[in-house]
């Protein structure tokens, strides 16, 4: 089967951790980072979350991800928001490293993106990771999970997007700007909620049931497309 582009989510699909002991280990080594500008961790916790989610949710076309983030942020804290906002990438550059023995490669996902290669060279293929991080995050969780760079024509991430998986904007400016028609293309994810959100606005869908989350809100309208492994990714688009 050949699409004219590929979505790939990148946690819990081509990189595996347990999203709790993630979340946990992330907040705790961020307060422990910012202690001295923001001495209350628990008030550092829960902002954090709050701004993550006024960053999911953000509608405006002229501010990024990051930029919605820390205008949501900085305002709840007595510090100045350009020392909030290079204290937390140099937290990204060092105190994020913490993570590494958290995270493996999901079975079967380095195979597959050197046979989509292989086989599909003409197919785009984008890393469509919802962008709440700045991209060196990213870029640092893939190298950690064994996966390169050099696979994907386009990654998402909070210094380039102006809306998150939940905004139908995420999904028609990626077709918009790498020139693809979504009913010819397939978002592949495990986060039922986030990832076929996709299949709203044309794309089809495959769920990577190896991690899965949030099954719980799939509607008719959210239905998947197809289910399985990587390995029965693999089948699917290289048969």
């Amino acid at each position: 089967m050949t699409y004219e582009a590929l979505l790939f989510d990148l946690d819990g699909t081509l990189i595996y951790f347990e999203p709790n002991l993630f979340i946990k280990t992330y907040l705790g080594a961020a307060a422990k980072f910012f202690i001295d500008l923001i001495p209350n961790p628990d008030s550092f916790y829960q902002e954090l979350l709050n701004s993550t989610d006024v960053m999911e949710n953000g509608d405006n076309e002229t501010t990024t991800t990051l930029e919605d983030f820390l205008q949501d942020f900085c305002p709840k804290f007595d510090v100045e928001c350009n020392k909030i906002t290079e204290r937390f990438l140099e937290f990204y550059q060092t105190g994020y490293n913490v993570i590494q023995p958290l995270i493996s490669q999901m079975d079967g996902a380095k195979e597959l993106l050197l046979n989509l290669k292989k086989h599909h060279p003409e197919t785009k293929i984008i890393l469509a990771t919802n962008p709440v991080f700045p991209f060196v995050a990213v870029q640092k969780r893939m190298m950690w999970g064994d996966i390169s760079e050099d696979f994907f024509d386009l990654i998402t991430h909070a210094e380039n997007s102006y809306y998150c998986k939940n905004n139908k904007y995420y999904w028609l400016n990626i077709a918009e700007d790498m020139g693809i028609n979504p009913k010819n293309s397939l978002m592949i994810g495990n986060d039922a909620f986030r990832d076929l959100h996709a299949k709203k606005y044309g794309y089809e869908t495959f769920l990577i049931e190896t991690a899965a989350e949030n099954e719980e809100t799939i509607t008719e309208e959210t239905e998947p497309d197809f289910r399985g492994s990587l390995y029965d990714l693999n089948d699917l688009l290289t048969t």
